[in-house]
This record gives C-alpha cells, structure tokens and sequence, in this order.
C-alpha cells in the first residue's frame, strides 16, 4: 500500500514549491521506484502520491526525459505512449477511469510533461470539485 497525501497536504509539505528542470523530481526516476508499477524505454507509471481525487488508484504516466508539453515529446516516446494507454486499460479493467494532463504552465507544480489516470466517472460535480482543488475558477452554477 502506498501512503496517499491530499492536494492541500503536498502543498503544505513543499510550501507551495515549484518543481523546475534543475530539481524535478521526476527527472530522477530511480528515486521513484518505490512507487512505480511499470517501466518501459520511454516512460515509467507511478501511483501519485498526492492524487486530485484522494483515491490510491491514481497513476501517472511520466517520461523518463525532461518534456515540459506534449509537442516536446518524440516519435519513439508518443509511440511507446500507446502501450502506456494498454497498460492503464488492462490496470483499470472493467473500472471507469479517464485520462488528462495539462500543457500549460498555470499551477503546475512540476514542469515535466505527465499524464494523469484517475479512476471513477467523470461526471460535473466530481470534475468541478477537482478542478476547483486545482486554482481553475469555476463561473457556472451546477444543478444538482
């Protein structure tokens, strides 16, 4: 079992840190092991340890090179991008799940390129939740 932290947790721990090229984290890929569930040549899938949904399921897919958007990445890397999708499909078998990531820099902690796969629904009310966790301002009301 991986020790899960919320969104408001890991932002307390790192006081608001931004994870540039110099300090990513994710550049170190060895020092994720502990917590990734599949490798390949291009990429490695890891649980995320502060996940939007507070849900252990969350993985994440991360390049093992420093990408900071997804037109950064190369043919061998969107290529091997596929068996990372078969992965998560055989992972979350039968589960609902989606996928997203996000190319701008806006309120990204880190700035390597990372896609995100989040067990459940999407549905309004959860995606409105998430994404006012994540500092996107919300103008719409929501009918129950």
């Amino acid at each position: 079992m991986v020790k899960i932290w919320t969104r408001d947790e890991y932002h307390k721990q790192l006081g608001w840190k931004r994870f540039w090229k110099e300090d990513c984290p994710f550049c170190n890929a060895e020092e994720q092991e502990w917590h990734t569930l599949w490798k390949g040549k291009h990429w490695y899938i890891l649980h995320n340890l502060y996940p939007y949904s507070g849900n252990e399921q969350h993985l994440m897919a991360v390049p093992y090179a420093h990408r900071e958007v997804s037109i950064d990445l190369t043919e061998d890397e969107l290529k091997e991008l596929k068996e990372v999708h078969q992965f998560m499909s055989q992972y979350f078998w039968g589960e609902h799940y989606f996928s997203c990531t996000r190319e701008s820099f806006w309120n990204r902690s880190i700035e390597h390129y990372h896609v995100h796969f989040i067990p459940g629904k999407l549905q309004g009310k959860y995606l409105r939740k998430m994404l006012e966790n994540q500092g996107f301002p919300i103008r719409e009301d929501l009918e129950s």
